[in-house]
């Protein structure tokens, strides 16, 4: 088999990014090893473990190639103090090749750049909204005439301030959701507002800065957010999978939210399960194929597992669930060396398992190099309804 035209096609597509973050200035306080690593922050030791990890080898190895710089945590720091935050992000992107990006700016960063600076390196840049951090806000705020809070109160709130959003105008592309983290994917589809009430009072209770460490209220405010974005066609992102350890990876198994997915009050809303759900991507796998509205993107998975761990990942994820709902992203964050990983280790991921499904013959080398383009580019096209 000749698989010239599928790698020329994988090499050359522009790629779309339909999840990342904002970039970080190079005097931030966000430590530069937090680019090769995943789950470890907070504990030092966890960090220095990280460094023996095989994705951390490889990825560092990746950077310093590509700066030409010594094979060393230490030199390819050296080579961005030197070199200064522009022209790292220019050399990232430029070798990434990505055409849009999507950033979820939910995550409170020290000297975050805004959406509008990352436009110089990326020719389109949209936002998605995540809803806990709306929330958060809001209630950190307060009501403007310093009344106490009530459930009502903040009900009407958080549904205005989402409402007030430029949907329409596409400079919002979803919502997104990190319910994973602060009380699992089990949603109650059926909270009352009274243990909506009673969570909000004990949210309030703990003081600021506020987290919603209580579930009914997180399950309240998803399914509000789930209406608002049904009504105006927007999609929800889901955190889904491994992430740092104050998430209980057991609670962000997908197949929790089968609940969610089988009321009829939400039948039309469409969601994309982050990060290959990693460990349970056969799981998420099986969803996509079940549920018309489910899609699945696999940033983070890709490049932060080893490279037996990627293509597992990407070829359970394509058992079953359709071609065109599964979604490249970066997952991008704080560093733009972040960027450059995730697409540099998708392009090698997909271009490997659409060759093995042409040899196993579930594909054709046609249908192979279709769905490279729609897996890196335009199946996030048309799941964000990108038009620029």
């Amino acid at each position: 088999m000749d698989f010239s035209e599928l790698k020329k096609t994988v090499d050359e597509v522009e790629l779309v990014d339909g999840h990342a973050h904002n970039i970080v200035a190079l005097d931030s306080n966000s430590a530069f090893i937090h680019t090769f690593t995943v789950g470890a922050f907070g504990d030092p030791d966890a960090i220095a473990f990280s460094r023996h990890t095989l994705s951390f080898k490889r990825s560092l190895r990746d950077v310093a190639e590509l700066y030409g710089s010594e094979l060393s945590l230490e030199g390819v720091e050296e080579y961005r103090r030197v070199s200064g935050i522009q022209s790292i992000c220019s050399t990232c992107f430029k070798a990434a090749r990505i055409s849009a990006t999507l950033i979820d700016d939910g995550i409170e960063l020290d000297k975050r750049h805004d959406i509008e600076w990352h436009k110089s390196f990326t020719p389109f840049v949209g936002r998605i909204l995540r809803i806990e951090r709306v929330a958060e806000k809001i209630l950190e705020e307060g009501l403007p005439d310093g009344s106490p809070w009530t459930l009502d109160s903040f009900t009407e709130a958080f549904v205005s301030k989402l409402k007030s959003y430029p949907f329409h105008t596409c400079e919002i592309y979803g919502l997104k959701t990190i319910a994973a983290y602060y009380s699992g994917l089990q949603i109650n589809t059926n909270v009352t507002e009274k243990e909506a009430e009673e969570g909000l009072i004990k949210v309030l209770s703990a003081g600021k800065p506020l987290y919603l460490l209580n579930k009914n209220l997180v399950d309240y405010i998803f399914l509000l957010s789930l209406e608002v974005a049904q009504s105006y066609d927007l999609p929800m992102q889901i955190h889904t999978g491994f992430g740092d350890k104050f998430l209980d990876l057991r609670l962000s198994n997908p197949l929790h939210l089968r609940a969610v997915l089988e009321d009829k009050r939400f039948s039309k809303c469409r969601f994309v399960l982050l990060h290959a759900s990693f460990p349970f991507s056969r799981e998420a796998s099986y969803l996509a194929s079940v549920y018309s509205q489910v899609y699945l993107d696999f940033g983070l998975a890709i490049p932060k597992l080893s490279v037996h761990g990627m293509i597992t990942a990407v070829k359970e994820l394509l058992d079953l669930a359709p071609i065109n709902k599964v979604m490249f992203s970066t997952d991008g964050y704080t560093f733009p060396e972040t960027f450059y990983l995730g697409a540099k280790n998708s392009r090698k991921i997909v271009f490997s398992v659409l060759r093995d499904a042409c040899i196993d013959g579930d594909l054709s080398v046609p249908e192979a190099v279709e769905a490279a383009k729609d897996i890196l580019a335009r199946n996030a096209v048309r799941f964000y309804k990108i038009t620029s």
